[in-house]
């Protein structure tokens, strides 16, 4: 537990001398200014989308939880690449602790990023016009966005361990903000109602019309975690045959 702490605390540490840390905190709170700044239809963009500003903000959230998946990658390739993931593993530390270090730095940055960025579109957006009601049915959904990140990152670390950085981050960008958006744009209308891992971003752009957000987005919440896991035991897998 003790290299676990110092793994995540190094990992952080680096994020934050590269300025990573700072650029996936200020991405997931962009995410939110959309919404915030401009509460009102676009009928230029597309006259029969885009209607809620919980959508916009929830558009946001899928490209920013692509990025920060996709900088997971590169991040993990880069340790490889440079030998730093060798040193550790040196002076004894497993390379399984040496994952999860770096996974839960991201999902910690998940967490710093995603609190401000709710927190402005709920007092600027949803609280006053009264679109959700309570903020049960909101803080739920973005629990769910917060749990596909976590997803994001697992996918991520997975790619980071295979492959070089540049094409494990954008592969990573790519797959996660593809079926990230398509949840968000509504490709499958049913799928706010179904346990799927991006049915959180789906609940939270369409919040107004859903009858069950707070159990459905629960539900999501736990399959994206599930993904999660399953992700981080395949990199852990793939960390282990890796040449570091």
């Amino acid at each position: 537990m003790r290299r676990f702490g110092t793994v995540t605390g190094l990992a952080l540490r680096e994020l934050w001398i590269s300025y990573r840390l700072l650029l996936a905190v200020g991405i997931l709170v962009l995410a939110g200014l959309p919404s915030a700044m401009l509460p009102h239809t676009t009928p230029a963009l597309a006259p029969t989308r885009l209607e809620s500003p919980l959508e916009w903000f929830a558009i946001g959230l899928a490209v920013a939880l692509a990025v920060v998946g996709g900088m997971a990658a590169a991040a993990l390739s880069q340790e490889r690449r440079r030998g730093s993931a060798g040193w550790l593993v040196i002076r004894a530390v497993p390379r399984p602790v040496i994952l999860l270090g770096w996974f839960a730095a991201f999902v910690l940055l998940l967490a710093i990023g995603l609190a401000p960025a709710a927190t402005l579109v709920w007092l600027t957006v949803a609280a006053p016009v009264s679109d959700v009601g309570d903020a049960w049915p909101f803080v739920a959904p973005v629990v769910g966005a917060w749990a596909a990140g976590t997803a994001a990152v697992g996918v991520g670390l997975l790619l980071g361990a295979m492959l070089s950085p540049w094409p494990a981050g954008l592969f990573t960008v790519l797959v996660a903000g593809g079926v990230l958006l398509v949840a968000v744009l509504g490709a499958f209308p049913t799928l706010a109602e179904a346990p799927a891992p991006a049915a959180g971003l789906a609940i939270l752009g369409d919040l107004p019309n859903q009858a069950r957000p707070v159990a459905d987005a629960l539900r999501a919440s736990g399959t994206a975690l599930v993904i999660a896991a399953v992700a981080l035991i395949l990199a852990i897998t793939a960390l282990g045959r890796a040449d570091l």
